[in-house]
């Protein structure tokens, strides 16, 4: 009896001598930016929830390893899923800019005169050789009483070197890359909206 009392003592010690898996999350970090002061009406924008097409659409990290291979990491997530975590990082982005952003999904209905967004991103991955790959499109309707006029679409390609190697500077990457979309985006609405204004 003492001897099977003492084979499970030693085959439990070998099963707790393992260190369990490290998952590590990722989320971006939280600039504070103060929001910008606007003397006129403020433009109202409906947004979408950003759309991910492709291997990216999962909470796993995905890293382009060669020409034709994809890695996704084990052990590496976003804190949310990723188009979840846009959509938040847009709706702050344009509301600290001076526009007052609306998910689509919570409006009760869609008023004329306003903007609309569809992003949708075809590549959020790094890469082995660019760092950070940011691609897709978006696409800004204008409301009108027929419905949503396309007034542009843009496609998106940016890249963003890694700083250092290692998952939060892909993420930092991200971030940057992130935020130049929604600098150019922001400058498009603000550009047809003076357009339509004159009409």
């Amino acid at each position: 009896m003492r001897g099977v009392i003492a084979l499970i003592a030693v085959l439990m010690t070998g099963c707790t001598g393992s260190s369990p898996a490290q998952y590590h999350y990722y989320r971006f970090s939280i600039p504070q930016v103060a929001a910008e002061a606007n003397s006129t009406e403020q433009i109202r924008v409906y947004l979408d929830q950003i759309n991910i097409i492709g291997v990216a659409d999962q909470q796993a990290l995905v890293q382009y390893t060669g020409e034709h291979t994809v890695h996704i990491a084990s052990y590496h997530y976003w804190a949310e899923h990723p188009k979840l975590l846009l959509t938040k990082e847009t709706l702050r982005y344009l509301n600290g800019s001076g526009l007052t952003p609306v998910l689509s999904v919570n409006a009760s209905e869609l008023k004329q005169g306003k903007y609309r967004v569809l992003i949708e991103v075809t590549d959020l991955a790094g890469h082995y050789q660019h760092g950070a790959i940011l691609r897709g499109s978006w696409h800004l309707y204008h409301m009108s009483a027929k419905g949503a006029d396309l007034v542009d679409v843009h496609q998106f390609d940016y890249t963003a070197p890694l700083v250092e190697d290692g998952f939060n500077a892909l993420i930092t990457a991200h971030q940057t890359n992130w935020q130049h979309l929604m600098k150019h985006l922001k400058s498009e609405i603000a550009q047809v909206n003076s357009k339509t204004s004159t009409y």
